[in-house]
């Protein structure tokens, strides 16, 4: 038995002092309570030392020498000790007594109650300490969870394993590899440091410092992550990954890549199983297929289908020609298979390019037939010319614009000097282009047309107000209106310019709200107080047949329905 100077003394000078008094009868009982104070001190110190020690339970065969080292055991064949909770088995052992420590050789094998177990070739305990120092094919097995390492250190009190030269930590799904680890039994919690390889059937996870849970089996990233899949990589700076559901979280404006796609935003919910996602904040979709990149701050993505939905200043920009195109809408959609691509922009739809803006209620697009369609009282601005209906149907070829249709109150208006304006209206008008400029028109349907001749030295003559046939209008390179043919003969006046009155210069349906038009790629953001169209329902369902919108109209419905909550 073995008790401290201070502690011990103190506990013997108690009962000294005890038995002391006890032949004066009149001190009898304060020399009893000296004497169980000191005998409770000593109890105490015992059983202290007792719960401490290392304890051998078995060997096959004792050796030491008392006149060396009578503390010294070399211990042989099935040797057993006991420290606490933990049993300690090997083949042989030198267990030092007065140190409370011990080295053992040979199948190695650590037990903690009945979920944890380490194995070893040798290994250095300090009873004192608790510190198990375990080394070559280290196995640390807690149900599902093992720990391999050729070096571990075995930390009882904190129950905590840490490795330092190499190691990896194998779960039911996942095993991930390090230079440093620790794990904890108690928490599940796994630390890893330095050339962090995680392993999965589906991926493939690399970085420098991550946090790993063996219960949830959720890998949580805290420095530069690069995750690499079948359908698509990420990289990744902050956040986690839940390996068991295949979801993420990634934030710190983590990406997503695939073959043709990447995707960016401040925070990314991904469910990498279904391979759809949901972004938000100063989101950035770029296809570099199609020379596209959408930005919002609100987006769901499904890249299996090909799909992708964004609200919140959602824009959309296309590169394929000499100049950026830009689209803003409420929400924008987009779906690809593998024929063609589909696009619709839903409310206040603004768009601009250096030599066309225009804005409506609601666009579509489809590769199928390469028509733009415009609804809700589209208006389109070139140079100095207005084209209005409405709907517009804009028919394109290799990615610029061939012929356009406008039906339904069509008006081509285009601003001259004093303030006056050609224009020409009717039921439908129909503008061809050369080199991405309206070049010739012709309008059938109740034609009516105001038309500003000039003289040589371009000075206005007049207004000429024509109605009845058709009409054809001739353009040059600046859009100005070149010649005017109306077939069959029309019904006409002229007026001079001195005339003129303000019931006359204008046609029935005329309106010049420039005020509206988008001035610059920023500006298509900008809040109008343009009413919305009332035949927009009708112009919605009917953008491409009820067979092909109704798949996304559903989706739009669920989504303003979850985001009005």
């Amino acid at each position: 038995m073995f008790v401290s100077t201070k502690d011990g003394g103190t506990a013997i000078s108690n009962i000294r002092d005890g038995l002391s008094n006890m032949f004066n009868v009149a001190d009898i009982k304060p020399a009893l309570r000296h004497m169980s104070l000191g005998l409770l001190c000593l109890c105490s110190l015992v059983l202290q030392a007792q719960g401490n020690r290392i304890f051998l339970e078995h060997a096959n065969s004792t050796n030491f020498d008392k006149n060396i080292s009578p503390d010294y055991h070399f211990l042989i064949g099935d040797v057993q000790f006991r420290h606490d909770s933990a049993r300690l088995y090997c083949d042989t052992a030198h267990y030092y007594r007065a140190d409370n420590s011990l080295r053992a050789f040979g199948n190695v094998r650590i037990e903690q109650g009945d979920t944890l177990f380490i194995y070893g070739k040798t290994l250095f305990y300090d009873g004192n300490k608790k510190l198990a120092q375990l080394r070559n094919n280290v196995r640390m097995v807690n149900k599902e969870v093992t720990l391999f390492t050729d070096h571990l250190d075995y930390d009882r009190v904190a129950n905590i394993g840490y490795y330092y030269r190499g190691g990896k930590i194998v779960d039911a799904s996942n095993t991930l590899s390090s230079d440093y680890g620790r794990y904890n039994p108690d928490t599940k919690m796994a630390f890893f440091k330095k050339d962090v390889v995680l392993t999965h059937p589906q991926f493939l996870l690399k970085t420098d410092t991550l946090n790993y849970n063996t219960e949830t089996g959720t890998a949580s990233i805290i420095s530069r992550t690069e995750i690499e899949a079948e359908n698509a990589d990420i990289i990744a700076y902050r956040g986690w990954y839940n390996t068991k559901t295949d979801k993420s979280l990634l934030l710190d404006r983590s990406y997503i890549i695939s073959e043709k796609r990447s995707l960016t935003a401040d925070s990314i919910l991904y469910e990498q199983s279904l391979d759809i996602g949901e972004a938000f904040v100063n989101i950035e979709l770029i296809d570099s297929s199609r020379n596209t990149t959408l930005t919002s701050d609100y987006a769901f993505y499904d890249q299996s289908n090909n799909y992708v939905l964004l609200t919140k200043k959602a824009l959309l920009r296309e590169y394929s020609g000499q100049d950026t195109f830009y689209l803003h809408a409420d929400t924008l959609l987009g779906k690809q298979d593998s024929i063609y691509d589909t696009f619709r922009a839903y409310y206040n739809v603004r768009s601009y390019r250096r030599d066309l803006q225009g804005l409506c209620d609601s666009a579509f697009y489809s590769t199928r037939d390469s028509v733009l369609q415009l609804f809700g009282n589209p208006i389109l601005w070139a140079d100095n010319q207005q084209i209005s209906g409405q709907q517009i149907f804009l028919y394109t070829k290799n990615q610029h614009p061939d012929y356009m249709e406008v039906e339904g109150l069509a008006l081509l208006a285009s601003k001259e000097d004093s303030g006056l304006f050609n224009q020409s209206s009717g039921r439908k008008l129909t503008a061809y282009f050369l080199d991405n400029k309206v070049r010739r028109v012709v309008i059938e349907g109740n034609p009516e047309s105001i038309y500003l001749p000039r003289d040589e030295k371009q000075k206005i003559l007049g207004m000429n107000r024509l109605e009845n046939g058709s009409l054809y209008i001739f353009m040059d390179k600046e859009g100005k209106v070149e010649r005017l043919k109306v077939s069959p003969q029309p019904k006409g006046k002229f007026y001079p310019l001195q005339l003129l009155t303000e019931e006359v210069k204008y046609l029935e349906h005329f309106s010049w709200p420039i005020h509206l038009r988008p001035t610059d790629p920023a500006d298509v953001f900008r809040l109008t107080d343009r009413p919305r169209a009332e035949n927009m329902s009708t112009n919605i369902e009917g953008a491409a047949g009820e067979g092909a919108n109704a798949p996304d109209r559903a989706a739009l419905r669920t989504f303003k329905s979850k985001n009005s909550k």
